[in-house]
């Protein structure tokens, strides 16, 4: 149950939404190496892992991140990625709508049978539309990095992901975007550490 402060900021705050996220791998060169091989010692293009192009993205998969993270920190958060007959007409919904233009920057990727490793860094321009308003009330740029330290099946995806919500918390620890919401970002509860070997 909501103890009353968080009650009262939950019925006052705006609704955020992430609305549209484009890739955009044609404005600005990639930096980094491609390599394959479990010992990555051969190169190949980054060209082949992604070609120079500017499109819209993937919503459920970004949407899910944002979700996430955003209502861990304490914000309204809506999302139509599961709404099986939200159209494009109806699906921004929420009172502020947070759009995404991600640039990647560098990739440093290790691709095997095993999967991949490396590091992904992205940059990401934001802006935030207020819907009442009729207007974008605020711009950002940050960037993120992400980090597969061994072979993964989905090791790209993960480097990614991760790269996104660095670059997502950063345009959060900047303020604009709780204080246009009306929200007191709620901090993470820390992860808990691994279990130690017991001593013998």
């Amino acid at each position: 149950m909501l103890s009353t402060p968080c009650l009262a900021q939950a019925q006052t705050s705006k609704s955020v939404q992430l609305s549209k996220v484009i890739l955009d791998t044609e404005s600005r060169p990639i930096a980094g190496k491609l390599k394959g091989g479990t010992l990555c010692v051969f190169p190949s293009k980054i060209d082949g892992v992604l070609p120079k192009d500017k499109k819209s993205q993937d919503y459920e998969r970004y949407d899910t991140l944002f979700s996430e993270k955003m209502k861990a920190l304490g914000f309204r958060v809506v999302t139509t990625s599961g709404d099986l007959f939200a159209g494009e007409d109806d699906k921004n919904k929420a009172d502020l709508l947070v759009g995404a233009v991600v640039y990647p920057d560098t990739l440093n990727i290790c691709s095997s049978v095993n999967g991949e490793k490396g590091d992904v860094t992205l940059t990401v321009d934001w802006q935030i539309f207020d819907r009442a308003a009729g207007k974008v009330i605020e711009k950002a740029t940050t960037s993120g990095k992400g980090v597969q330290e061994k072979f993964s099946r989905d090791g790209l995806v993960g480097m990614w992901n991760r790269a996104f919500i660095m670059s997502l918390t950063a345009l959060i620890d900047q303020g604009s975007l709780q204080k246009s919401a009306g929200v007191v970002v709620t901090p993470e509860a820390p992860k808990p550490a691994p279990p130690t070997a017991a001593t013998p």
